[in-house]
């Protein structure tokens, strides 16, 4: 065997195929021959691939590839692009372009994909007027100048008689869950009912408090705001509500009509989101007691909500200037937590969740702090300047949400937790809703599918020491590895 080995690399293929008399063009064209032939052998396995990526970031969810497997008629799926698109957009429309193949690929028989573009072709330009898909404002710098011009970047899908409209597909991230939601809203023979209780509707949504909140749902749910309280002709919250979402507003006190009314709803199998406070923190950060009401119902269905406020180490950073002046601080009682009961498909795609002013629970545990977390009670300082540090002694962990054993249940203790102005760039708050909602409302076929990469990675609690270690070791150690590597190859030359 080894003296085989040995002829074989002693064959020289240029004495072997006598190539020293072809020309060097022609051996060029045999290659570019030989690599079309093996690509066109190739091209029926060419979906074959692998990620690698962290969660698969670049690969269709298990729930997108089961919705688009059972459909039961053509979806197709328009992506107006125009030419003229700003030079740093080519790649996101060449990113947009790979998930709408892979959703094609995933269904071929019924997804019908097509790439338009409105500025060169007429029946596209006419059919954006028709649709009214907008023309997107951009904005880059051209020879020192800005240029700002008018392009189309959006999708219509379409499926029988019906379509969803997505204006502006920038948003990589959320694509996935955007379609496959547009989809899913398309194809459901009767729209999901959302009911939601303790905020009024506003169509204004410089005004709206959960705009973003309100915009997604609506892309696969027919949301309704109820009023079943004791003025209301309506008494009772309907069970073709699959899913009711009751909102604590500060000032909000159910009268026991509506709470007999959410107990009704959920005894007959409803589910039910609570966020609601176990302290009133007022914008001036003033507390009063929570007059809510909520504390005895969600005791019967195993959740107590403590009359506490919970600090923890690990803060987000607030703004506490004024004017001109900005003034950023760690807030404890804006705490940010990665501590998830993994078991559940709530948190997929789901890496830091942001709690403002938020109360403790006792109950199953779904959401906790780090152990570096510690509660105010009775006497609270809000102040940023005037907080405490705490005994190492007080330190511990807290439940901060909580899912009912018995019921479909899910009690987030913070009433901002969903608010526009309390959403944190790097909080997953509005996904890990959406998920619950998802999976409540649809039996789990959009959970998990918010996001297709993962752009935050927090790092763990680590004590300060700890830190420093860290620190000083990511600086040191890769140059004494030069130096060593440096001196051992000099040392080889001597």
């Amino acid at each position: 065997m080894a003296e085989l080995l040995k002829k074989i690399q002693k064959i020289n293929l240029v004495k072997a195929f006598n190539l020293k008399q072809l020309k060097i063009s022609v051996i060029c064209t045999l290659a570019i021959g030989a690599f079309v032939i093996f690509n066109f052998v190739l091209s029926p396995v060419s979906f074959l691939r692998y990620d690698l990526s962290f969660g698969k970031a670049y690969t269709l969810s298990a729930s997108t590839k089961k919705i688009l497997k059972n459909l039961d008629d053509v979806v197709t799926i328009k992506f107006y692009a125009s030419s003229d698109l700003p030079t740093r957009l080519i790649p996101l429309k060449n990113e947009v372009t790979d998930l709408l193949n892979e959703f094609k690929k995933t269904n071929k028989g019924r997804m019908n994909v097509k790439v338009l573009d409105p500025k060169k072709d007429q029946n596209a330009a006419q059919e954006v007027k028709e649709l009214g898909l907008p023309e997107l404002q951009f904005s880059q710098l051209e020879k020192d100048k800005y240029a700002v011009t008018a392009s189309y970047f959006g999708i219509v899908l379409s499926y029988g008689d019906k379509r969803e409209i997505l204006p502006q597909v920038t948003d990589t991230e959320s694509l996935e869950y955007n379609l496959t939601g547009a989809i899913y809203k398309l194809t459901k023979k009767e729209t999901i009912r959302i009911g939601i209780l303790g905020q009024q509707d506003n169509f204004n949504p410089n005004e709206y408090a959960l705009s973003q909140f309100k915009k997604v749902m609506q892309q696969q749910y027919n949301l309704s705001f109820l009023d079943v309280s004791s003025k209301s002709a309506a008494k009772v919250i309907d069970t073709t509500y699959k899913t009711i979402l009751v909102f604590d507003t500060t000032k909000k006190e159910y009268d026991p009509q509506e709470i007999q009314a959410i107990k009704i709803y959920l005894d007959n199998g409803g589910k039910a989101i609570f966020l609601v406070d176990g302290v009133w923190v007022e914008d001036n950060l003033l507390t009063a007691p929570a007059k809510h009401n909520m504390f005895s119902l969600l005791s019967d269905y195993g959740i107590k909500l403590n009359t506490n406020l919970v600090l923890s180490m690990s803060a987000e950073l607030v703004n506490f200037g004024t004017g001109m002046v900005s003034f950023l601080s760690p807030y404890p009682f804006w705490l940010k937590t990665n501590m998830f009961n993994i078991k559940t498909s709530y948190f997929s795609n789901i890496q830091q969740l942001t709690f403002p002013w938020v109360s403790s629970l006792e109950g199953n545990a779904l959401v906790k702090t780090t152990k570096q977390s510690w509660e105010q009670k009775d006497n609270y300082m809000l102040n940023p300047q005037s907080i405490s540090q705490p005994q190492q002694s007080d330190l511990k962990e807290f439940i901060i949400t909580a899912e009912s054993k018995d019921k479909k249940l899910v009690v987030i203790p913070s009433s901002r937790f969903l608010l526009d102005r309390f959403q944190t760039r790097n909080s997953g708050n509005l996904e890990f809703v959406l998920n619950i909602v998802n999976d409540y409302a649809s039996g789990g076929a959009l959970s998990g599918i918010r996001q297709r990469a993962v752009s935050f990675y927090p790092l763990p609690e680590l004590p300060d020491n700890t830190k420093d270690i860290f620190k000083y070791a990511n600086i040191l150690v890769p140059s004494l590895l030069f130096g060593l590597l440096g001196a051992f190859r000099l040392m080889k030359r001597k």
